[in-house]
């Protein structure tokens, strides 16, 4: 059996979110993508819009993104925010 997925948003200035997650949705270059546990790995370009959080007890949270990036691996999802 898999570990959790775990989730950090961070920004220049600081760290938004970092927790085990059920799921992440974010706005890529090519259109939206969602990730969820033993993802294949993954580097891609973020693009502006919206991240939703669906946290490990299933409440969801959203974050605004301008640009940034987003990798996956081993289920730890980094995403970094240029603001």
């Amino acid at each position: 059996m898999s570990k959790e997925l775990q989730l950090e948003i961070i920004t220049p200035e600081k760290v938004l979110f970092n927790d085990a997650i059920q799921s992440v949705e974010v706005p890529g270059q090519k259109g939206r993508f969602a990730i969820l546990r033993d993802h294949a790995p993954i580097i891609s370009v973020l693009t502006k819009g919206n991240i939703r959080v669906t946290d490990a007890e299933g409440k969801e949270q959203n974050f605004d993104c301008a640009a940034g990036y987003i990798e996956c691996a081993e289920n730890k999802v980094s995403i970094l925010l240029n603001s």
